[in-house]
């Protein structure tokens, strides 16, 4: 049986797989959904199965931050799949204007991803730039 989260995941990979830009996907660690692309990139991919459109929430345990947060790679970004609206990339340094990465704490990153419109991504530390909805995966390929 096919679990419903590599379904999720693979709306991710499958976007990445296909540009133009994408060279090679490899397993990063024992963590499931933390990937490598293109030698050089972190990917760490969470979803909710929300039906869109409308706003989706992502937790991030403590765990969830300190692998990002203590990732020595220079690329890092986490990839969040909206149900079966849109999927974005944010960098590290983003999620850490909306989150406190170096609390044990969880926290919790808020998509609001309204039809036909640019997604708002915010958390408990602020909101980032609109980001268009066609930006992925150019945003973490680039």
């Amino acid at each position: 049986m096919i679990d419903h989260k590599d379904f999720m995941h693979g709306a991710a990979l499958v976007a990445i797989a296909d540009s133009d830009m994408f060279t090679a996907l490899n397993r990063a660690s024992v963590k499931y959904g933390h990937y490598v692309v293109n030698h050089d990139r972190h990917l760490f991919i969470k979803y909710n199965d929300g039906k869109g459109p409308g706003d989706y929430f992502f937790t991030f345990s403590g765990e969830d931050k300190k692998r990002i947060s203590s990732e020595p790679a220079l690329q890092v970004f986490a990839v969040l799949v909206c149900g079966n609206e849109v999927v974005t990339g944010i960098a590290r340094d983003e999620l850490s204007q909306l989150i406190p990465l170096a609390t044990a704490a969880a926290s919790t990153v808020k998509v609001s991803a309204q039809q036909g419109r640019q997604l708002k991504v915010s958390g408990p530390n602020g909101q980032l730039p609109l980001i268009p909805r066609r930006s992925f995966p150019a945003r973490v390929l680039s």
